[in-house]
């Protein structure tokens, strides 16, 4: 039968004496061992762990307080992924789907692996919502369920190296502006999104060639810049062309008086 429930012992419950190299393989051999699941919760300790498998966390969270190694496994159904200051995930290959948060607290060192994908999907999301704080590096990154507002943290920089996936969403910096990075060789796949308060100028232009959706507010770093206003250069002349305008203007003025004087003989 499936567990209902999956938490990794800490290091502690372990019998007195049991070597601490043990320890560590046994939690591994737990983790990596456990068949798919329906679970209603799954914790890592500080003592770190490995799960290589498929889970849905029913909205449960994902707490990440030690080193997880989670390379090819696949997290669904999760409400909150917090990972704390010591907390970190090894996640190549792997897909986490999640609804309600994600808060990181162990900064851009929080996340890594090579072609991990990170969904931010309606199920178990507050009323449409997800918030996201701390700082994180993504492989790939996508939101693109209809009707989504995924919150960012003001002063949070969300960085994507992969793919960047965004439609139909809306992105809303939180008390301040967030920061949505998408770094050099990252490639954005963004349909129609509603964007206030997130900054993507330090990295690529994101839907260069689209618009703000109604509602939207600061977004710099977005869409099509704008147009450069047109100049008209004011045609300017060299030295000899003030003495020959000069001459000119005397001449004409000469003329004038010429014409005068004829007249007044007349």
């Amino acid at each position: 039968m499936a567990p209902t429930s999956y938490r990794p012992e800490p290091a502690a419950a372990w019998p007195q004496g049991t070597p601490p190299a043990l320890r560590a393989a046994l939690a591994a051999l737990l983790l990596a061992t456990a068949p798919s699941a329906q679970s209603a919760a799954f914790s890592v300790g500080a003592g770190g762990g490995a799960y290589h498998g498929t889970i849905d966390l029913g909205c449960d969270d994902l707490e990440i307080n030690g080193p997880l190694d989670a390379a090819g496994a696949t997290f669904t159904g999760v409400g909150h992924v917090r990972i704390g200051a010591a907390g970190s995930i090894a996640a190549a290959g792997a897909r986490i789907e999640l609804g309600a948060g994600w808060h990181n607290a162990a900064g851009l060192g929080g996340l890594s692996g090579a072609g991990s994908t990170v969904a931010l999907v309606n199920r178990c999301s507050n009323g449409g919502t997800t918030d996201i704080t701390g700082s994180t590096t993504f492989s790939n990154l996508s939101a693109a369920q209809a009707g989504q507002t995924i919150r960012l943290a003001a002063g949070s920089e969300q960085q994507v190296n992969g793919t960047l996936t965004l439609s139909d969403v809306a992105l809303q910096g939180q008390a301040g502006t967030a920061f949505l990075t998408l770094l050099p060789g990252g490639v954005q796949q963004i349909g129609t999104v509603t964007v206030a308060g997130v900054d993507a100028s330090r990295g690529q232009r994101l839907s260069p060639s689209g618009q703000n959706g109604p509602g939207g507010g600061s977004a710099p770093g977005w869409f099509a810049p704008p147009s450069a206003q047109t100049v008209v250069a004011v045609p300017t002349v060299g030295e000899w062309g003030v003495v020959l305008l000069s001459a000119l203007a005397g001449l004409l003025g000469a003329r004038q008086l010429r014409h005068r004087h004829h007249a007044r003989v007349r």
